[in-house]
């Protein structure tokens, strides 16, 4: 059995009984409890165990010329013929006497094996300190915020009503032309559904029998119908570009351009709400916290 084996115990309910102790040197009350690192597991820097102490004046221990911090811990304990070990029992064996009323190794004589039953029975006796577990509140993200929904769908609804504005201002769609247009290609793709329904509405014998022959003629007269099809989308596309006057671009018409600014004002203060709104968030999480 090694002091050294001994985890440093911290015990300061016993430091402050063993600072009402008598001094080991003058048999005075004692000012201070100093840890004997000398044999024990406090190597040359580290303190040890709290129950590897002894009380001493202040005369003894710092101040004095005979102090333990000035002549060396070893040089102490020789000069004043102290044995830690036989300190250590006695002191440990009168705080369990008087703390605790248990009288434990009464007529025992000290020894390292002692020291190590009487420090496990204190320890035992010590209440414990169960660590208290904190929950850490998650923080919210801003996209799950009222307000950032709330701005998202007044966003939403105010885009909605800037394409309406423009689709009805566009000046395509008010154009003869393309008006003519689009009434011709209607009636130029209903012509061609007749004509492949009427293809279609042979009898079925006959079409058992021509099967073959049905699919080539069909396949030739949509190919055709097809080509005919692409010349007059072409011719009339080009009537159109001689009959259209100049073609004014819509993103340099007026309207489009207050719109695109009153958009940009609008999303640039939205930006701003949600700056300082974020803000707010984490300066009330920081006086929570």
């Amino acid at each position: 059995m090694e002091l050294s084996k001994h985890k440093p115990h911290r015990n300061q309910r016993y430091l402050n009984w063993l600072r009402q102790q008598k001094c080991v040197v003058a048999s005075v009350k004692a000012q201070c409890a100093h840890h004997i690192r000398l044999g024990t597991n406090g190597g040359a820097g580290l303190k040890p165990s709290d129950y590897f102490c002894i009380p001493l004046l202040n005369e003894y221990h710092t101040t004095g010329s005979q102090a333990l911090h000035i002549i060396g811990e070893e040089t102490f304990l020789t000069s004043f013929k102290l044995e830690p070990v036989d300190l250590f029992f006695n002191f440990l064996r009168n705080y369990l006497k008087e703390e605790y009323e248990v009288c434990l190794l009464k007529n025992a004589s000290p020894s390292l094996q002692g020291i190590a039953t009487l420090i496990e029975k204190i320890e035992s006796l010590r209440p414990t300190k169960e660590p208290i577990k904190t929950r850490t509140k998650k923080k919210r993200s801003v996209a799950d915020t009222d307000f950032y929904q709330e701005t998202k769908e007044l966003k939403r609804q105010k885009d909605k009503e800037l394409r309406e504005k423009l689709k009805e201002k566009s000046p395509l769609k008010e154009s003869e032309a393309y008006q003519k247009a689009k009434e011709q290609k209607r009636v130029r793709d209903k012509l061609l559904r007749e004509k492949l329904k009427e293809s279609d509405s042979r009898p079925t014998q006959a079409k058992r029998k021509t099967s073959t022959v049905k699919v080539v003629k069909n396949k030739e007269l949509y190919e055709k119908a097809k080509e005919a099809k692409r010349l007059r989308d072409k011719e009339l596309r080009q009537k159109l570009k001689k009959e259209r006057a100049p073609k004014r671009s819509l993103t340099n018409n007026d309207f489009y351009q207050k719109a695109k600014e009153a958009r940009k004002e609008r999303e640039k203060e939205l930006r701003k709400k949600q700056k300082e709104r974020i803000k707010e968030m984490r300066r009330s999480s920081k006086d929570i916290d």
